[in-house]
């Protein structure tokens, strides 16, 4: 496992700005649940956490490895050996 760090992180799909700002720490063995009403882009941020997506600004950052300068096959990697999701409806 590693250390997850956003760090200023917006998302935008056109002129509609789905995520602004966002900043989150979790640590090593830390567990969280992301929660909140739909439409409120929770998907989305799991997207940008799992390098499926890109971010418009701001960094995301897995251990020591800035996923803005990962290419998709090291993206694929880190996503096999460092990430997993518990889906809602799984």
């Amino acid at each position: 496992m590693a250390r997850l760090q956003l760090n200023n992180v917006a998302k935008r799909y056109g002129n509609i700005e789905v995520l602004r700002n966002i900043q989150l720490d979790i640590a090593d063995g830390e567990f969280i649940a992301i929660v909140g009403p739909s439409g409120c882009g929770k998907s989305t941020l799991l997207n940008l956490i799992a390098g499926l997506d890109r971010a418009d600004e701001g960094s995301i950052r897995i251990g020591d490895a800035d996923l803005a300068t990962l290419d998709d096959d090291a993206l694929t990697v880190l996503r096999r050996e460092r990430l997993g999701f518990v889906f809602q409806a799984f």
